[in-house]
């Protein structure tokens, strides 16, 4: 796993790293059922069945849980969007499109917390949670980890101005899930169609 802000120490044994991911799982069940907002580290601590002191061993509070968890979705996603791209003869940018967007749909749907934090706060305007990017143009992590993923690991070929057209086709993906959700609990099929063909649309453009 990726180091992101907001850890306060590493877990090395095995009894520290499963106590980790029991406050992490914690922290997403009750997202669910509570939100963003009204979540408390020591409703997480008494969920994990862990003291308060013990998420504040590891993290700086709320806000190193949360980029921990979005470190955490943003690993997932990668494993998931691997075993498809390994069944995938032919890949193109378009179809990779549509893979991260179906993905993505099934964590909201099946991943505890995803649909309100995913790799950010998900509601409008929400901040991210993830580490800034390593590029001069900007942008986080979750950019960076795609297009080295598709280019370095599933054999794409590299785009023109990547960063940018990452960042952009991330953001357009955001607001289709936030509009495909926010009255489908399983999310609208037509919003979810529509924002499958504009990013098919747009990759079939900038690869070409």
């Amino acid at each position: 796993m990726l180091t992101s802000h907001g850890v306060r120490r590493r877990p090395v044994q095995k009894r520290s790293i499963e106590r980790v991911e029991r406050i992490l799982d914690a922290c997403a069940g009750l997202l669910d059922e509570v939100g963003f907002d009204s979540l408390t580290t020591s409703e997480v601590a008494r969920r994990a069945g862990v003291p308060s002191g013990t998420v504040y061993q590891f993290f700086d509070g709320k806000p190193g849980m949360m980029r921990e968890l979005a470190m955490r979705n943003l690993e997932l996603l990668i494993e998931r969007l691997r075993r498809r791209a390994a069944g995938e003869a032919m890949l193109t940018w378009p179809r990779a499109a549509e893979i991260v967007i179906e993905e993505t749909i099934e964590m909201r749907r099946t991943v505890p917390g995803f649909t309100v934090v995913d790799f950010a706060d998900t509601r409008p305007g929400g901040p991210s949670f993830l580490p800034d990017g390593e590029t001069e143009e900007g942008g986080d992590v979750l950019a960076d980890r795609l297009y080295a993923f598709a280019v370095e690991e599933a054999g794409l070929p590299p785009l023109p101005d990547p960063h940018r057209v990452m960042r952009l086709a991330i953001e357009a993906t955001s607001v289709a899930l936030a509009l495909a959700f926010r009255a489908a609990r399983q999310g609208d099929p037509a919003m979810i169609d529509q924002g499958r063909r504009l990013l098919r649309a747009y990759f079939a453009d900038v690869s070409r």
